[in-house]
């Protein structure tokens, strides 16, 4: 019996997407997905949930930068994960410590930190209040498959793109933890797909495919190796060319998981829903950042895009925001979701 995959549709082409076995419909079922407006409580920083989850593109070292914008941003949904990416390698432990709530003088008994080694100056990064079990399958670099990593550094060299083919040695962005929440196994991955290439022929969206399908491929043999309750996925897709990545990321998975479905959200104005701010850039403002769960197992609750704009000037002042200042962070915002188990 096929699986039919519920995909959130953002505005983006579907193009060339015959190409895979699966089958897609463009409609959001209502008892998977929660198309939310978020309340005055919401924005106020009220949630409903015991798994909180930011994640965050934070381009680099932005909460090296202004650590208090991070510490207010946790604080305001309080998030009990974090799942960052395209994090510095020159990032650690202290930076992290310094922009991170702190419940204890023991600062490093509130937080537990896992450090991906793949993805060379893009790196995934998980924070949680929960312990966490380390997988082999998503601690060390991980590398393209040898036959794909041939064919598309060809494909790289052919465009003239010789210091990205050089690039393919520090491995796909990805990293993945095993949280211990209760007694529930909770696996959370982090992710950071390949950038540009809006041409769906491009080697960039080739490559996308690509790390799509290894990810995916982890992901099964997790499941398979250990016993999972829920899974979450959420990083920077960068969807800019076709929505097929998504696809491919949202399963097949082995029983009871099957597939995963993609939190819609939007903006604390309830109008927008962008995560990339493309203003004055080549590309426009979309969604590019998303969170895919299993919702065999969990239950999206709430949540919402943070825009600086959508708060007032007082808000912004109480979390030591500026719009200008927190623009220059990062050019992707962070996306809070709220789960429970069901």
């Amino acid at each position: 019996m096929p699986i039919i995959f519920t995909v959130l549709l953002m505005f983006i082409p579907l193009t060339a997407i015959s190409a895979e076995n699966t089958i897609v419909t463009a409609n959001l079922s209502t008892n998977r997905s929660v198309d939310f407006k978020p309340d005055a409580a919401a924005q106020g920083g009220s949630h409903k949930g015991n798994i909180n989850v930011l994640s965050w593109n934070v381009s680099g070292d932005a909460f090296v930068k202004s650590p208090e914008v991070l510490k207010a941003l946790v604080a305001r949904g309080k998030s009990n994960i974090l799942l960052l990416d395209e994090v510095s390698p020159l990032t650690n432990k202290s930076h992290l410590y310094n922009a991170l709530p702190k419940d204890s003088l023991a600062q490093n008994t509130d937080w537990h930190i896992n450090f991906g080694s793949s993805g060379g100056r893009q790196r995934n990064v998980v924070i949680s209040r929960f312990p966490h079990e380390v997988l082999p399958e998503f601690s060390n670099i991980i590398p393209y498959p040898k036959s794909e990593k041939k064919r598309i550094h060809q494909r790289m060299i052919n465009a003239g793109d010789v210091k990205y083919a050089n690039t393919l040695d520090d491995g796909i962005a990805v990293n993945g933890v095993i949280l211990l929440e209760g007694g529930n196994r909770l696996l959370v991955v982090s992710a950071d797909l390949e950038c540009c290439g809006s041409d769906p022929s491009s080697w960039a969206e080739d490559k996308r495919r690509i790390e799509a399908r290894e990810i995916r491929r982890l992901i099964g043999k997790v499941i398979e190796r250990t016993h999972v309750d829920g899974i979450i996925l959420a990083g920077d897709f960068n969807l800019v060319s076709t929505v097929m990545p998504l696809l491919i990321l949202s399963g097949p998975y082995s029983k009871p998981h099957f597939g995963l479905i993609a939190a819609e959200l939007k903006h604390l104005d309830g109008k927008q829903t962008w995560t990339w701010d493309g203003r004055g850039k080549k590309f426009p403002s979309r969604v590019m950042d998303l969170v895919i769960y299993s919702p065999n197992r969990l239950q999206l609750v709430g949540g919402y895009i943070f825009d600086p704009d959508d708060i007032t000037a007082m808000e912004k002042k109480s979390m030591g925001i500026q719009s200008l200042t927190f623009s220059k962070l990062s050019e992707h915002l962070p996306v809070i979701t709220h789960f429970e188990w069901r």
